[in-house]
């Protein structure tokens, strides 16, 4: 019965959270009442309405759960990615494979990190300088939700995203200079927007062309609740 109440009052912040969203052919309520998944396949990647939303981020954050996996796909001119990427409590992990035509394998890549007190630290991938990988204010990409743990852990959470709409779906979009107060401007700002219920990047938004693109996933995508431990190393043992 608990975890009953716990959910539904979840469910209640993420609402009131993105209840302002208008979603096209739908309201916000019809929108969150669906299950995390890109419900129209056949949409195309396309700008938001006009008047978007400021959405209050500290409710929004403090009602994700601690576990999400998120399956998709990001075409290419010459190769598709297939790309996975799953949280598990405080550690994030995301997989892109690239495959070229006729389903040839082209390489795997693979990027763990953590956050604890309020700092990302990288697990596996990180091909930045040492400093970088043990305190990185700069995570950006599918690993961003991992920058908003972190900023909410240090309470240097940004007030507001935006509510906008990938694919018919409702996300939430963070602007790249607040999520990454810390870090040198990015050389092409994109805004990692997230999935309301889970935390899970969904997309990137352009600020100059209004659209969403970059490490944008196709229509199609499924989102659960369920972490992908297969992607992630086991916590170290405490003695």
């Amino acid at each position: 019965m608990t975890r009953r109440r716990h959910a539904r009052g979840r469910a209640a912040i993420i609402a009131a959270a993105v209840g302002v969203l208008v979603v096209v052919g739908a309201t916000a309520a019809s929108a969150l009442a669906r299950p995390s998944v890109d419900p129209s396949p056949a949409a195309p990647v396309s700008a938001a309405p006009a008047a978007a939303a400021t959405v209050p981020l500290a409710p929004l954050v403090a009602a994700w759960p601690d576990a999400y996996t998120v399956t998709g796909t990001k075409a290419e001119p010459l190769y598709t990615e297939r790309i996975t990427a799953t949280r598990s409590g405080e550690r994030f992990a995301v997989r892109i494979e690239a495959i070229g035509q006729g389903d040839a394998a082209m390489g795997t890549q693979v990027s763990v990190v953590s956050v604890s007190s309020g700092a990302v630290t990288w697990r596996t991938g990180c091909t930045k300088s040492p400093a970088e990988c043990d305190a990185d204010p700069a995570l950006r990409g599918f690993l961003a939700t991992a920058a908003v743990t972190a900023l909410a852990q240090s309470g240097r959470l940004p007030a507001t995203g935006t509510a906008r709409v990938l694919h018919g779906a409702p996300v939430v979009c963070i602007e790249d200079a607040a999520l990454h107060p810390d870090a040198a401007p990015a050389v092409v700002e994109l805004d990692p927007c997230v999935d309301p219920a889970t935390g899970a990047v969904l997309g990137h938004w352009s600020p100059d062309s209004r659209a969403f693109v970059g490490p944008t996933l196709a229509a199609g995508f499924r989102v659960t609740t369920a972490p992908d431990l297969g992607l992630l190393p086991a916590p170290p043992s405490v003695p």
